[in-house]
């Protein structure tokens, strides 16, 4: 299936009539939970389509029906909700979120939402999550050895704590909308390696979120922005300097007090410049042990380490393992 087909497919998927809500309810009696604003919120395991079957595998993407009334509910899983076509307003406890073409609305497990009826000129994507590809195990995969993109992923993991939910308001140009194509394409279109492509495909989705997330969670909040574009800036120097960063020569770059800085990046990581030196040269170190053959008294002079035995010591602190007990685990998962 290509980008053509799936338009054409979703297309005929809209004038397919809407499920009856009250003979949902009487046939498969959802659990209610809880009542807000005097409206009964359910507990929803199962997906009512035309087949009415529970969610078996990790990722289950459907489409809203046409003009279908659905109640306040909650998940046991991730939802993302993408507007594919056309807009939507998606109603959470307390206010009213309108999303446009190329949008798209992360919803967190057991956070109350329904999405107004819509019309036969909206197409809108539900993607239900069965793991969550926001935790800290799979974000870790998107450290690629940075303490910036650490520091991203922790805002964005407490972004959707506060909020239960992570809204993007991408346009119909961004790559997002190429992401979601291609996933459509393999899940409406399986064949062999299609798991693993779906994967890799929500791998780079997640990522351009990441990439996004900073801006799209406080666009609308001057002071934050400037707040974290310093620590940012920050990072990055340490980031770009870490053979031989020092505070002081770090606050003679920006002409602000090392005391400064050093409370500014404590605040917002909850660590100190120095262990967030400490913390980059190990990534690195880390790099280097995975993707070369240098000598390991190299490796911990190239990151800025005149004595082996304390990068040896730090390393192990952090890795809990010797670099080349680091290094022999690398090649072998590669076999």
């Amino acid at each position: 299936m290509n980008c053509i087909d799936l338009h054409s497919f979703l297309q005929a998927n809209n004038t397919r009539e809407a499920p009856d809500w009250e003979v949902i309810k009487n046939t498969y009696p959802p659990e209610q939970v809880n009542v807000i604003n005097g409206e009964p919120v359910y507990n929803f395991y199962m997906i009512f389509d035309s087949t009415i079957n529970p969610i078996e595998e990790n990722i289950f993407i459907s489409q809203s029906p046409v003009a279908a009334l659905v109640p306040m509910h909650i998940h046991q899983y991730i939802e993302l909700i993408y507007v594919y076509k056309g807009k939507c307003t998606v109603i959470m406890e307390d206010h009213e979120i309108n999303i446009i073409e190329g949008g798209t609305i992360m919803i967190d497990k057991n956070t109350p939402h329904t999405i107004k009826e819509i019309s036969k000129s909206d197409i809108i994507i539900e993607m239900k999550l069965k793991h969550d590809y926001l935790s800290t195990g799979f974000l870790s995969r998107f450290t690629n050895k940075s303490i910036i993109s650490q520091f991203l992923i922790d805002s964005i993991i407490d972004s959707r704590r506060a909020n239960n939910y992570l809204y993007f308001p991408f346009e119909q140009k961004s790559k997002v909308v190429s992401m979601m194509e291609q996933i459509m394409c393999e899940y409406y279109d399986k064949d062999v390696f299609t798991s693993e492509l779906i994967d890799a495909y929500l791998f780079i989705l997640f990522t351009e979120l990441i990439r996004h997330s900073n801006h799209s969670n406080h666009a609308q909040n001057d002071e934050i922005t400037q707040k974290d574009a310093i620590v940012l800036e920050f990072l990055k120097y340490i980031d770009d300097h870490f053979k031989d960063c020092s505070l002081t020569e770090m606050a003679d770059h920006y002409k602000y007090h090392p005391n400064y800085i050093s409370a500014v990046l404590k605040k917002a990581t909850g660590k100190s410049f120095k262990d967030l030196l400490q913390i980059q040269r190990l990534n690195k170190a880390a790099l280097y042990l995975t993707n070369s053959d240098l000598p390991i008294p190299d490796i911990a002079e190239e990151v800025g380490y005149s004595s082996v035995s304390f990068f040896y010591k730090k390393f192990n602190e952090v890795y809990f393992q010797t670099p080349k007990e680091y290094r022999e685990g690398k090649s072998r998962s590669l076999i």
